[in-house]
């Protein structure tokens, strides 16, 4: 038995991807439970430098899991922050046991299906090609983990796309965006054509404002190269 904490952007944008998630899931033989009542880890507040709502909504957090069970996220922007910056923000100010039993709970899907259930292969099919784009926070900020290469490449008919120089930022991050608008796309636009020059059909990734924000540019510039998240991969033709 798993928790489901679905961050506030695929809530919003693609809820149809939080489904796959629970699917997968159950097809591994996890009833998931999943909280109504849970909203936003508080990751874009804390740095856009409003701590008081980033912790407000971190206590909200707290409350909202029982910690009896594994906490599972599809995305690694949260988990990252969750599991670097809670600790931080809550410094003399919550219980170091609680806030550390919290951080050491919560997984990234792949990460979870990999490296705590052993599973390196599902019974999914996607018959295209597919660049996985494994974005700063995959890199930098959540623990090092090939878990999504594991899955992409034992999933049937998919021809996996990888170009391990690619070390780019998307550009997604709200605060920087704002502050450079011109070096944030041209950051995404240098993303989108080297994908797309090397053939691939659709591009995957665990972040999901970074898939939000490639999206973005390839719909305003007609570019013939699909989003989709690696949870949509996973549970594709799934049995």
């Amino acid at each position: 038995m798993v928790n489901l904490f679905i961050p506030c952007e695929m809530d919003m944008f693609t809820p149809s991807t939080a489904w796959s998630v629970i699917n997968v899931l159950e097809k591994l033989g996890e009833p998931v439970i999943y909280n109504p009542e849970q909203t936003c880890c508080g990751r874009k507040f804390y740095y856009e430098g409003d701590i008081e709502t980033a912790r407000e909504l971190g206590r909200k957090m707290l409350r909202e899991f029982d910690l009896k069970y594994p906490i599972i996220t599809p995305g690694t922007a949260c988990v990252g922050y969750i599991k670097k910056q809670y600790a931080k923000l809550f410094e003399n100010i919550e219980i170091p046991a609680e806030i550390k039993k919290f951080t050491e709970s919560i997984f990234e899907l792949c990460h979870y299906i990999v490296y705590t259930k052993g599973i390196e292969k599902l019974n999914n099919t996607f018959n295209h090609r597919v660049f996985y784009f494994k974005s700063c926070t995959a890199r930098n900020i959540y623990q090092p983990s090939n878990a999504p290469e594991i899955l992409l490449q034992n999933t049937k008919g998919l021809d996996l796309l990888l170009d391990p120089s690619m070390n780019d930022c998307c550009g997604a991050n709200n605060v920087f965006a704002i502050a450079n608008p011109e070096v944030e796309q041209e950051m995404v636009k240098n993303i989108v054509h080297k994908i797309y020059s090397m053939g691939a059909q659709f591009v995957t990734s665990t972040d999901i404002e970074c898939l939000q924000h490639i999206d973005a540019y390839v719909q305003a510039h007609g570019i013939g190269l699909e989003v989709i998240h690696i949870a949509d991969i996973l549970n594709a033709d799934l049995h």
